[in-house]
Protein backbone atom coordinates (compact mmCIF):
# COMPACT_ATOMS: atom_id res chain seq x y z
CA UNK A 1 0.00 0.00 0.00
CA UNK A 2 1.43 3.01 -0.92
CA UNK A 3 0.85 7.01 1.06
CA UNK A 4 -0.61 9.17 -1.09
CA UNK A 5 1.67 12.12 -2.86
CA UNK A 6 1.95 15.07 -0.75
CA UNK A 7 0.60 17.97 -2.44
CA UNK A 8 3.49 20.59 -4.24
CA UNK A 9 4.48 22.98 -1.92
CA UNK A 10 2.86 26.46 -3.94
CA UNK A 11 2.96 30.52 -2.81
CA UNK A 12 0.71 33.00 -3.03
CA UNK A 13 0.91 36.67 -2.47
CA UNK A 14 -2.14 38.82 -0.96
CA UNK A 15 -2.54 42.13 -1.61
CA UNK A 16 -4.33 44.39 0.93
CA UNK A 17 -4.91 48.41 -0.50
CA UNK A 18 -4.50 49.05 3.18
CA UNK A 19 -1.55 47.97 5.25
CA UNK A 20 -0.36 44.14 6.08
CA UNK A 21 -1.14 41.35 7.51
CA UNK A 22 -4.92 41.42 7.01
CA UNK A 23 -5.14 39.14 10.42
CA UNK A 24 -8.93 39.66 9.93
CA UNK A 25 -9.57 37.85 6.48
CA UNK A 26 -6.60 36.45 5.08
CA UNK A 27 -6.37 33.40 8.26
CA UNK A 28 -9.76 32.25 7.20
CA UNK A 29 -9.24 32.42 3.43
CA UNK A 30 -5.64 30.89 4.63
CA UNK A 31 -7.29 27.71 5.95
CA UNK A 32 -8.92 27.04 3.16
CA UNK A 33 -5.82 26.71 0.71
CA UNK A 34 -4.40 23.77 2.66
CA UNK A 35 -0.87 23.61 4.61
CA UNK A 36 0.78 23.35 1.35
CA UNK A 37 0.27 26.68 0.34
CA UNK A 38 2.60 29.74 1.83
CA UNK A 39 1.24 32.62 1.77
CA UNK A 40 2.68 36.22 1.78
CA UNK A 41 1.00 39.45 2.43
CA UNK A 42 1.56 42.94 1.06
CA UNK A 43 -0.08 46.38 1.41
CA UNK A 44 -0.02 49.37 -0.40
CA UNK A 45 0.29 51.72 2.71
CA UNK A 46 3.17 49.30 4.70
CA UNK A 47 6.23 51.65 3.59
CA UNK A 48 4.30 55.26 3.03
CA UNK A 49 5.13 57.99 5.45
CA UNK A 50 2.41 60.30 6.89
CA UNK A 51 2.76 62.79 3.62
CA UNK A 52 2.26 60.00 1.11
CA UNK A 53 -0.39 58.72 2.54
CA UNK A 54 -1.90 62.26 2.98
CA UNK A 55 -1.80 61.88 -0.70
CA UNK A 56 -3.94 59.22 -0.85
CA UNK A 57 -6.60 60.92 0.75
CA UNK A 58 -10.14 60.78 -1.32
CA UNK A 59 -10.91 63.81 -3.73
CA UNK A 60 -14.40 65.40 -3.36
CA UNK A 61 -17.12 63.53 -5.75
CA UNK A 62 -14.77 60.38 -6.90
CA UNK A 63 -14.80 57.09 -6.08
CA UNK A 64 -13.07 56.00 -2.22
CA UNK A 65 -11.96 52.87 -0.42
CA UNK A 66 -12.40 52.09 2.68
CA UNK A 67 -9.86 49.40 4.38
CA UNK A 68 -8.30 48.77 7.37
CA UNK A 69 -4.54 49.63 9.28
CA UNK A 70 -2.41 47.10 10.69
CA UNK A 71 -3.70 48.26 14.15
CA UNK A 72 -7.18 47.15 13.77
CA UNK A 73 -8.15 50.88 12.53
CA UNK A 74 -9.14 52.27 9.19
CA UNK A 75 -8.72 54.74 6.37
CA UNK A 76 -10.63 55.97 3.29
CA UNK A 77 -9.00 56.46 0.05
CA UNK A 78 -9.51 57.96 -3.29
CA UNK A 79 -9.75 55.01 -5.74
CA UNK A 80 -7.52 55.81 -8.40
CA UNK A 81 -5.04 57.20 -6.74
CA UNK A 82 -4.56 53.71 -4.69
CA UNK A 83 -5.02 51.88 -7.49
CA UNK A 84 -2.27 52.95 -9.09
CA UNK A 85 0.07 52.78 -5.71
CA UNK A 86 -1.17 48.69 -5.26
CA UNK A 87 -0.36 48.33 -9.38
CA UNK A 88 3.58 49.61 -8.22
CA UNK A 89 3.04 46.91 -5.37
CA UNK A 90 2.18 44.32 -7.12
CA UNK A 91 4.76 44.74 -9.86
CA UNK A 92 7.42 44.43 -7.08
CA UNK A 93 6.30 41.24 -6.28
CA UNK A 94 5.82 40.09 -9.78
CA UNK A 95 9.21 38.09 -10.30
CA UNK A 96 9.24 37.00 -7.28
CA UNK A 97 8.04 33.71 -8.25
CA UNK A 98 4.93 33.32 -6.70
CA UNK A 99 2.11 30.92 -8.32
CA UNK A 100 -0.69 33.53 -7.88
CA UNK A 101 -1.07 37.40 -7.04
CA UNK A 102 -4.28 37.65 -5.70
CA UNK A 103 -5.47 41.50 -4.33
CA UNK A 104 -7.97 41.56 -1.57
CA UNK A 105 -10.28 44.07 -3.09
CA UNK A 106 -13.18 43.58 -5.09
CA UNK A 107 -13.11 47.06 -6.70
CA UNK A 108 -9.68 47.95 -8.28
CA UNK A 109 -8.50 48.07 -11.90
CA UNK A 110 -5.37 46.14 -12.11
CA UNK A 111 -2.63 45.60 -14.35
CA UNK A 112 -1.71 43.09 -16.38
CA UNK A 113 1.38 41.14 -14.78
CA UNK A 114 3.79 38.03 -15.86
CA UNK A 115 2.18 36.06 -12.94
CA UNK A 116 -1.07 34.68 -12.82
CA UNK A 117 -3.66 36.90 -10.93
CA UNK A 118 -6.47 36.49 -9.73
CA UNK A 119 -9.39 39.46 -9.56
CA UNK A 120 -11.35 39.07 -7.30
CA UNK A 121 -14.15 41.62 -8.32
CA UNK A 122 -14.39 39.37 -11.87
CA UNK A 123 -15.07 36.32 -9.55
CA UNK A 124 -17.53 37.52 -7.00
CA UNK A 125 -19.42 39.58 -9.76
CA UNK A 126 -19.38 37.14 -12.68
CA UNK A 127 -20.94 35.09 -9.30
CA UNK A 128 -23.43 37.45 -9.25
CA UNK A 129 -24.03 37.34 -12.60
CA UNK A 130 -24.38 33.71 -13.16
CA UNK A 131 -27.33 33.05 -10.06
CA UNK A 132 -29.00 36.66 -11.10
CA UNK A 133 -30.20 34.63 -14.16
CA UNK A 134 -33.63 33.18 -12.89
CA UNK A 135 -33.68 35.78 -9.59
CA UNK A 136 -35.70 38.76 -9.40
CA UNK A 137 -33.51 40.92 -7.13
CA UNK A 138 -30.14 40.81 -5.53
CA UNK A 139 -28.82 42.59 -2.94
CA UNK A 140 -24.89 44.18 -2.21
CA UNK A 141 -23.86 45.31 0.82
CA UNK A 142 -20.89 47.57 0.49
CA UNK A 143 -18.81 49.46 3.38
CA UNK A 144 -19.43 53.27 2.93
CA UNK A 145 -22.74 54.94 1.78
CA UNK A 146 -20.57 56.98 -0.12
CA UNK A 147 -19.87 54.03 -2.57
CA UNK A 148 -23.65 53.76 -3.40
CA UNK A 149 -23.52 56.47 -5.82
CA UNK A 150 -20.39 55.05 -7.68
CA UNK A 151 -20.47 50.82 -7.34
CA UNK A 152 -20.96 49.20 -10.37
CA UNK A 153 -20.37 45.67 -11.53
CA UNK A 154 -18.42 44.14 -13.96
CA UNK A 155 -21.06 43.33 -16.26
CA UNK A 156 -24.84 44.24 -15.44
CA UNK A 157 -27.17 41.77 -14.20
CA UNK A 158 -30.15 39.72 -15.16
CA UNK A 159 -32.44 41.68 -12.97
CA UNK A 160 -32.61 44.30 -10.29
CA UNK A 161 -29.79 45.23 -8.00
CA UNK A 162 -30.25 46.70 -4.38
CA UNK A 163 -27.64 48.52 -2.70
CA UNK A 164 -26.92 48.75 1.18
CA UNK A 165 -23.88 49.54 3.68
CA UNK A 166 -22.05 48.62 6.18
CA UNK A 167 -18.97 48.65 7.23
CA UNK A 168 -16.60 46.19 8.22
CA UNK A 169 -13.93 48.18 9.94
CA UNK A 170 -16.29 49.97 12.90
CA UNK A 171 -14.73 49.27 15.85
CA UNK A 172 -17.86 49.63 18.15
CA UNK A 173 -19.03 45.91 18.37
CA UNK A 174 -22.72 47.00 19.19
CA UNK A 175 -22.57 49.89 16.21
CA UNK A 176 -21.17 47.42 13.86
CA UNK A 177 -23.89 44.67 14.55
CA UNK A 178 -26.48 47.24 14.78
CA UNK A 179 -25.71 48.65 11.39
CA UNK A 180 -25.66 44.89 9.77
CA UNK A 181 -28.47 43.50 10.99
CA UNK A 182 -30.04 47.40 9.48
CA UNK A 183 -28.33 46.34 6.22
CA UNK A 184 -29.65 42.88 6.56
CA UNK A 185 -33.48 43.47 7.11
CA UNK A 186 -33.18 46.30 4.26
CA UNK A 187 -32.15 43.92 1.64
CA UNK A 188 -34.47 41.04 2.66
CA UNK A 189 -36.91 41.57 -0.57
CA UNK A 190 -33.45 39.88 -2.32
CA UNK A 191 -33.46 36.47 -3.58
CA UNK A 192 -29.91 36.28 -1.93
CA UNK A 193 -27.07 38.63 -0.97
CA UNK A 194 -23.56 39.25 -1.43
CA UNK A 195 -21.42 40.90 1.44
CA UNK A 196 -19.04 42.67 -1.95
CA UNK A 197 -15.74 43.27 0.19
CA UNK A 198 -13.34 41.48 1.03
CA UNK A 199 -12.68 42.62 4.55
CA UNK A 200 -16.32 41.18 5.79
CA UNK A 201 -15.84 38.21 7.71
CA UNK A 202 -17.71 35.16 8.51
CA UNK A 203 -19.39 36.64 11.72
CA UNK A 204 -20.65 39.55 9.69
CA UNK A 205 -21.89 37.34 6.89
CA UNK A 206 -24.33 35.71 9.53
CA UNK A 207 -25.39 38.67 11.27
CA UNK A 208 -26.62 39.64 7.81
CA UNK A 209 -27.96 36.56 7.11
CA UNK A 210 -29.82 36.67 10.25
CA UNK A 211 -31.64 39.87 10.22
CA UNK A 212 -32.24 39.13 6.32
CA UNK A 213 -33.37 35.36 6.41
CA UNK A 214 -31.80 35.70 3.15
CA UNK A 215 -28.82 33.05 1.53
CA UNK A 216 -25.86 35.25 2.05
CA UNK A 217 -22.51 34.98 0.04
CA UNK A 218 -18.96 36.10 1.21
CA UNK A 219 -17.06 37.62 -1.13
CA UNK A 220 -13.13 36.37 0.31
CA UNK A 221 -15.08 32.90 0.51
CA UNK A 222 -16.08 32.43 -3.04
CA UNK A 223 -12.53 33.71 -4.02
CA UNK A 224 -10.79 31.20 -1.13
CA UNK A 225 -12.59 28.33 -2.68
CA UNK A 226 -11.47 29.12 -6.55
CA UNK A 227 -7.97 29.66 -5.08
CA UNK A 228 -7.83 26.25 -3.27
CA UNK A 229 -8.73 24.43 -6.62
CA UNK A 230 -6.09 26.23 -8.56
CA UNK A 231 -3.13 25.37 -6.40
CA UNK A 232 -4.46 21.41 -5.40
Amino acid sequence: MTSATAPRARRIAFFTIGESPRSDVVPAMSALLGAHVHVDEFGALDALDADQRAALAPRAGAHRFATRLRDGGSITLDKEATEARLAQVMREADDAGYDLLVPLCTGTALPRLKTFMVEPQQLVDQTMLALSRHAHTVGALVPLQDQLATFHLAEPLDCALKLDHASPYETDPDAAAEAFARAGRALSDCDFIVMHCMGYTHAMREQVAHASGRPTLLSNHIVALALAQLLA
